[in-house]
C-alpha cells in the first residue's frame, strides 16, 4: 500500500518578466508586510477607505467555514 499525498496542487511559479514587475503597483515589501500579520495588514487597507459604519473587527471566524471580514462595517 502506498501512502496518500496530502496536497496534490501544482506549486509550479511563473514570475513575471523584470520590466514588467519594476511597472508594479505592489512591491515585495508589501507582500512581507501582508505575510507577517495578515489581519492589521488588511486593517490598514480597509482604513484607506470610507466606511458608513466604522467595522469593529478585522475577521470574525467564529462559525467557520463561513468567515465574515470588517464586521460591523
Amino acid at each position: 500500500m502506498t501512502s496518500a499525498t496530502t496536497d496534490d496542487r501544482d506549486t509550479t511559479a511563473y514570475p513575471p518578466a523584470a520590466e514588467f514587475a519594476a511597472q508594479a503597483n505592489a512591491s515585495e515589501a508589501l507582500y512581507d508586510r501582508a505575510r507577517s500579520d495578515r489581519l492589521e495588514f488588511w486593517a490598514e487597507q480597509a482604513r484607506r477607505l470610507h466606511w458608513e459604519q466604522p467595522w469593529t473587527q478585522v475577521l470574525d471566524w467564529s462559525e467557520a467555514p463561513v468567515a465574515k471580514w470588517f464586521v460591523g462595517g
